[in-house]
């Protein structure tokens, strides 16, 4: 009785450490079970795009239903890739389905929802212009350099793509890099296609790049040498003009960006503020068309009403088919040095609109902030003294005081912190309760061999029936994976010796030629990308059920075999 009440109490904990993981975890991040990409989203009415969409996990004898892409594209192909891996306890699985389409038509094309049991895949917009080179002169081998714009501003982004066609096959045909004298470099992508010209299929090679002027001019971009067994030859060389900045902007207002955006997130309620105590303010700028390193910092006003320290500036990039979108993100602790009403002023940003081709005006509201009276431990602590140290005198004490602020920043950065160290709690309390129980269960083992054996919990018998329950769940589940992992825990237990490593040592001592195959089968289905015959996981199980197994542990052997699921 003692036992069955302490294994209850060990399974209510449990349960309940679960909920509590569950709660914090659910209000967090989640993940798509099928997801969807292409490899770009802008092209022309004769070229192809690459789909891939992803099943977070193992598909064994099921797909995606792809007939709803049938309405605006033709699929051309349609390969399936599988991938299970585990790295240091970590595993990774996944289901791969990579398709060729062609648009049917030009204009704005959506790549629906594609459905696959209970899950769907993210909708996806496709541009389809006009096809812009109708005639490739009969040539096989030929290159395309293309450019976004004529003409740009200094600083301004410029979109440079080079082509390499070919309607014959090359073998290690590579284009040397760009470089580009008086301008910034960073490549966006490299992808390859297929496109009919003249009746013809070409496979086309395509590098992208995004240029950035540091110079008003001529800028001449130079040809590339395309050097091949089969193929020598060069890149077209094109010529832009750049264009000084307006006469009126200001050098600390000059960013041109096709679309710039500031927004600003505070690190706790702003209801809650009290004097002495910080609040972080971190502010950032996302300009399309602009490095993070080209985005001007920002600069805030001085108050008698409260403090600014300023953290370093963040600087980041993401780059995709449109170019490079730089970022950039700036943190100030704000500490209040007086209770009551305090206004913090607007804040504007210009910059220039390439797309309008006018100056334009970032702005965050001014915002008003109410704060309390200091509490006693703050004035207890002397927490966060309001000094200024650069009207102050040289007294190291001061000085020292007022370095508390510049310390607790980096503390009070971001709530994201804590949410992060509450969860790595979370995390450490489970391992610890994990191994507690273990322990306990070990002591429990010790202290009752003989009950142990004589209930049947750990006998080969049953834990074979549960390997085998596993691997019937797994299959439910399309999880192949999972099957596969069963049973070589089936094998483990039901060879306890023979230190089993793949599904073929299971094979050999089963000495059942059909089981064999089906291994063999299962395998060719996880790793295998050619392989077109699945494995009957039906016929498998049912094999695995009627083999002989022990009926005791390993050293009673001499009891012989019996079956693991008896027809009598």
């Amino acid at each position: 009785m003692h036992r069955l009440l302490n294994t209850a109490a060990k399974r209510r904990y449990i349960r309940s450490l679960w909920v509590l993981i569950f709660s914090l975890t659910a209000t967090t991040q989640t993940w798509a079970a099928l997801t969807a990409a292409v490899d770009r989203t802008v092209v022309e009415i004769n070229e192809t795009l690459q789909l891939q969409v992803r099943l977070d996990g193992q598909a064994i004898n099921s797909k995606p239903d792809f007939t709803v892409l049938e309405t605006e594209f033709q699929i051309l192909s349609n390969n399936r890739q599988q991938q299970y891996r585990r790295t240091n306890g970590r595993t990774e699985s996944y289901t791969d389905w990579n398709l060729t389409l062609i648009p049917k038509r030009i204009g704005k094309l959506l790549i629906p929802p594609i459905p696959y049991k209970k899950d769907n895949s993210n909708a996806i917009e496709i541009t389809v212009g006009k096809a812009t080179l109708s005639s490739a002169n009969n040539q096989p081998v030929f290159t395309q350099t293309l450019t976004d714009k004529s003409a740009v501003y200094i600083q301004e982004q410029l979109l440079v793509t080079q082509r390499l066609y070919a309607s014959v096959q090359l073998n290690n045909t590579p284009i040397d890099e760009l470089k580009v004298p008086g301008a910034l470099v960073q490549k966006i992508s490299e992808i390859s296609f297929y496109k009919a010209i003249d009746n013809k299929t070409y496979s086309v090679v395509e590098h992208k790049y995004a240029l950035f002027p540091q110079t008003s001019g001529r800028l001449d971009i130079p040809s590339i040498s395309v050097n091949g067994s089969q193929y020598n030859g060069n890149t077209e060389p094109k010529t832009v003009n750049i264009m000084a900045k307006p006469a009126h902007i200001n050098t600390d207002q000059w960013m041109p960006s096709s679309k710039l955006q500031i927004n600003q997130q505070w690190s706790s309620d702003l209801d809650q503020l009290v004097v002495g105590e910080p609040i972080t303010r971190t502010i950032t700028i996302s300009a399309k068309g602009l490095t993070g390193a080209q985005i001007l910092p920002l600069s805030l006003g001085a108050s008698d009403a409260f403090k600014i320290y300023p953290d370093q500036a963040q600087l980041d990039e993401r780059i995709n088919t449109g170019g490079v979108t730089g970022i950039r993100q700036e943190s100030f602790a704000l500490v209040p040095n007086r209770e009551g009403t305090i206004s913090l002023p607007e804040i504007s940003l210009r910059w220039w609109d390439t797309v309008n081709q006018r100056l334009q005006t970032a702005t965050l509201a001014a915002t008003t902030l109410d704060v309390g009276a200091a509490t006693a431990e703050t004035n207890a602590g002397n927490y966060l003294a309001p000094i200024d140290i650069a009207n102050s005198q040289t007294n190291p004490t001061d000085v020292q005081n007022d370095a508390e602020p510049q310390t607790l920043l980096a503390s009070l950065k971001s709530s994201r912190l804590t949410q992060l160290s509450l969860f790595t709690n979370v995390l450490l309390l489970v391992l610890v309760m994990i191994l507690f129980l273990g322990r306990s269960q070990q002591r429990s083992n010790k202290k009752t061999p003989d009950s142990a054996a004589n209930n049947g919990i750990n006998s080969p018998r049953l834990k074979l029936k549960q390997h085998i329950k596993a691997i019937q769940t797994a299959a439910q589940n399309d999880d192949l994976a999972a099957v596969r992992e069963g049973i070589l825990d089936w094998g483990r237990s039901a060879f306890p010796d023979a230190n089993i490593k793949t599904l073929k040592e299971i094979a050999q001592p089963c000495g059942i030629p059909a089981l064999a195959e089906q291994f063999s089968l299962l395998d060719n289905s996880l790793y295998n990308n050619l392989s077109t015959q699945q494995a009957d996981i039906s016929l498998l199980i049912r094999q695995l059920k009627e083999l002989d197994v022990p009926t005791a542990s390993k050293s009673s052997d001499a009891n012989g075999l019996k079956p693991l699921y008896p027809t009598h």
